[in-house]
Order: structure tokens, then sequence, then C-alpha cells
């Protein structure tokens, strides 16, 4: 069909019978034609622009797929997060991985009341490096009718910065108000972190969403800095405080770091796979 009328379109004003025709009518007859031909192929571009948008491949190359009948399924995980470590310190945009180093969060709200700790502020820009670095431990994974996870990570050392705004609160007898830059050193964190996810379709290709993450997160040593703008002497015995004593400190705000990392984890988590189809994470073809 295409053939014959890109045929008729470019014979139009040469074939014999048409040269009597008067101009006014070859013209008409050539726009019909015209529109005709191209209305058809663009039929044709959109149903190939379809096709592709189905069964076009979303990972890059390098990613590697792993059969969920695999016994070994552990170690091939292991082996595909080893095998794309360099490619995530930078991040993955074809498959919405952020940046491992720094990795970025934008705000953090925190409110949280609880025995000798009462915390209302606003975290902005916070960035972490050396997240990149971390080592996986262990990894467990259930694939038995449902997809469940669990990994225990170590990351030898996190330098995070961050904009914060506390207002009203307190941390022991000692009050937190300010506004300001925060500079932290923390080493030896230990991350365990359990989760469930669930298949979801979303214009008829199916995906994993994280439903449940609990996390727990250990603090070897931790070292801060405040640069406060509005109450800097009383920033720096905040700071002072922290650092004579950083395993108390931290041992009353570790409810609130596992809440917050849970939250974080499964935000990040849901971004990757929202972006992946679960037919290109988990594999069954030989």
């Amino acid at each position: 069909v295409h053939q014959a009328n890109s045929g008729r379109l470019l014979n139009v004003f040469t074939i014999t019978t048409l040269h009597p025709i008067r101009p006014q009518a070859k013209c008409i007859l050539f726009l019909n034609s015209f529109f005709e031909f191209k209305f058809l192929n663009m039929q044709v571009l959109f149903f190939i622009l379809c096709a592709v948008c189905v069964y076009a491949k979303v990972t890059p190359d390098y990613f590697p797929q792993c059969k969920r009948s695999d016994p070994k399924i552990e170690k091939c995980v292991l082996d595909a997060i080893e095998a794309m470590r360099p490619q995530l310190k930078a991040g993955i945009p074809e498959v919405n991985i952020p940046a491992l180093d720094p990795f970025t969060v934008p705000t953090l709200k925190l409110d949280r009341t609880a025995p000798n700790l009462r915390l209302k502020a606003t975290v902005r820009h916070a960035k972490a490096y050396g997240g990149s670095d971390f080592k996986i431990e262990k990894l467990k994974l259930n694939l038995n009718n449902k997809y469940a996870a669990e990994i225990k990570l170590v990351i030898p050392k996190l330098v995070v910065t961050a904009d914060y705004d506390v207002r009203g609160s307190r941390l022991l007898t000692l009050d937190i108000n300010g506004k300001g830059k925060l500079r932290g050193n923390f080493t030896g964190i230990t991350v365990v972190a359990k989760g469930i996810a669930k298949p979801i379709e979303k214009e008829g290709v199916m995906y994993l969403q994280a439903e449940k993450i609990v996390t727990r997160v250990k603090i070897g040593h931790g070292q801060v800095a405040f640069d406060d703008t509005e109450r800097p002497v009383a920033a720096v015995s905040a700071a002072t405080f922290f650092n004579a004593s950083p395993g108390v400190v931290i041992d009353i705000l570790n409810p609130l770091i596992d809440e917050t990392s849970a939250a974080v984890l499964k935000a990040f988590i849901n971004k990757v796979l929202g972006g992946i189809p679960l037919s290109e994470v988990l594999t069954d073809k030989k």
C-alpha cells in the first residue's frame, strides 16, 4: 500500500492521463496523495514506536540479571552489586539510581519526643560521603511466593554535611535551638535492614514496590561541629557535649536514626524499583 501511494505521489504530475487536468485539480490531487501517504507512514511509525516502548530493555547492558530459581541467588546478587560498584558511586540515571558518593537527601523533617529527647528539626541539603565503600556482610533472600530480604552491611566511615534548623528541642538537660551548618564524622557504621516488597502493575508491566522496611543502625564513634548563625556559643557547647560522650548521645538518638534511615532507604529502593521492570530484576529465562 505504501509503495503504491508513494508511486502515485511521485508520478502525479507526469502520468499522461493527468496532463489535461487543470493545475488546480492537479494540486488538489497532489495534496490528497501527499497527506494520504504521510498519514499511512505515520501510522507505521506509531506502531513501531509502540513496539519499541513495550519491548525495549530499560537497564543498561552492564546491569546483571539473576534467576529467581537460582539456588545461589544471593551470590548472584552480591556479584551483580560488585560488578556495578564503579557505576554506583556516580549513580546510574538510566534506572534512577542516585549517586552513592555523595548520597544526597534534599529535606528531612524530624519530630520525636522520647525519654531524654525532644526534637523538632528540619534538615536540608544533607550529603553523606563514603557510602560507596560499603561492604555487605550478609544477604538473605526469600522469594518463595514473596519478596523478602535481609541485609547487613558495614560502612567504614561517613562524613555528613547538612543545613539544620532546630526549634524547641532538648537533649537530656541541654536546650537545642538554632540554625546553621552541621559537619559530622562517623566511623564503624553497621546497618541491618529487613524488608518486604510486593509486585505491582503499571501500564501492563510488573514492577516491585517495597511495602515495609525496618533498619537497625549502630555507630561506633562520632564527632560533630556546628556553625550556627543564631546561637554560636550554644552550638559550641552542644558540639562539646556530643564529642565528650558520643556513645551516650547516639544511644538516645538511635530510635530516631533507625526510623529515619528506614524511611530514606524505602524511598531510595522504590525510586529504583519503580523504573526497572520485574522481568529485568529477576528472570527465570534459561
